[in-house]
């Protein structure tokens, strides 16, 4: 039977550890907004309760189940089998690994044709060690593909789930949404004011950004630093501001969930991550025509042009982070430049509907094979 005559519409069902807002997240509601709705009916499975885009899914019209207990638990293989089995899925999707450990074996339990998993981040080890690695290494296995957010996720993969079973497709942001014009953009010519966005944890190297402020600030230029986010390391982040006599400088605004509030006020975007996957605070940036200063780190350098899109430099090193942010504060003309190319970039290579149509094209092609092997 052909996957289309399968039935009307093919259940996908998306499983995530949590629906509080961060780039995962997102990249599920643009799975949910953008997908094709003539041929998918799509679910979320959260495992942990509440969620501040719970409400914005179920505005698109999806069904959002809350499981309540942990990833690598029982009850959770429980609880997801009977999911997968009332709603009659053909395709489940898990997001980053927590998911896999209980939900590879629910997806069996409940005989779903396809399973799939995209990794939103570079690979570090599990808590468990070398054991939770060959656990995860062997559910990987037992999916049909793993997709990663990009080549730097997918390089950093492939040795624990094989090379020949993972793809990348890259993130993608919502086009329309970060839009800008001259007219909206509302930047203060007096003040250098440098945004990021992002949770404030130890991954993002925020620290080397205040010290990067700070030195800013001793070369008399005229620096304010926006944090766009919150977590653990906020206060530890206001404390260095104020020792270092910016605190003045340095705001943090909190989490929102619309960047755009704060964007278009930005001269440009800073990143100081150690580790990363592909940001989507980067290309939100980006498609707002925001030049990018960012870390030369995992997928960064597939969506920084470095000198054209914006600058690139090593992570941990405030200096060069300063350095290159001091020259486009002295060079307006490349601000701008750069702020366009970035929008270019975006729209030819990190569109979202793309990122869901290519998923889209994949699941079809399982399907299929699934179909042609019944």
């Amino acid at each position: 039977m052909a996957a289309e005559t399968r039935k009307e519409k093919a259940t996908c069902v998306h499983v995530i550890h949590s629906l509080e807002y961060g780039g995962a997240q997102k990249d599920l509601y643009y799975y949910a907004k953008f997908h094709d709705r003539d041929r998918y009916r799509l679910e979320v499975v959260s495992f942990y309760p509440d969620g501040e885009m719970i409400p914005a899914l179920e505005d698109l019209g999806l069904r959002v189940h809350v499981l309540g207990t942990r990833t690598a638990d029982l009850r959770s293989v429980i609880g997801l089998s009977r999911i997968f089995s009332r709603s009659k899925a053909d395709i489940v999707h898990f997001h980053s690994y927590p998911p896999v450990f209980s939900g590879v074996p629910a997806a069996e339990l409940a005989k779903v044709p396809v399973k799939v998993v995209t990794e939103h981040s570079i690979r570090v080890r599990k808590a468990g060690g070398k054991f939770s690695d060959l656990v995860y290494s062997g559910l990987c296995r037992r999916l049909d593909v793993v997709i990663a957010c990009s080549e730097e996720v997918r390089h950093s993969h492939s040795a624990v789930v094989g090379p020949d079973r993972i793809v990348t497709i890259s993130n993608g942001v919502d086009l329309d949404h970060f839009d800008v014009r001259p007219s909206d953009l509302k930047t203060d010519p007096a003040t250098y004011h440098i945004g990021t966005v992002g949770s404030l944890t130890g991954p993002k190297g925020y620290q080397y950004l205040v010290d990067t402020v700070r030195l800013l600030a001793e070369r008399d230029i005229p620096v304010k630093l926006t944090f766009v986010g919150d977590g653990p390391l906020r206060e530890d982040l206001e404390k260095q501001a104020r020792r270092a006599g910016i605190g003045d400088r340095v705001v943090f605004a909190g989490k929102t969930d619309d960047v755009m509030a704060f964007l278009p006020a930005f001269d440009v975007v800073a990143g100081s991550s150690i580790r990363e996957g592909l940001p989507l605070a980067i290309l939100e940036a980006m498609a707002a025509s925001r030049p990018v200063v960012t870390t030369d780190v995992g997928g960064n350098r597939e969506a920084v042009i470095n000198g054209v899109t914006g600058l690139l430099v090593p992570p941990g090193d405030p200096y060069a982070l300063a350095d290159a942010l001091e020259t486009l504060w002295r060079d307006k003309g490349k601000l701008a430049s750069m702020g366009k190319e970035g929008r270019m970039r975006v729209e030819e290579h990190f569109s979202a509907r793309t990122m869901v149509s290519k998923t889209e094209k994949l699941y079809q092609s399982i399907l299929k094979r699934s179909d042609s092997h019944a």
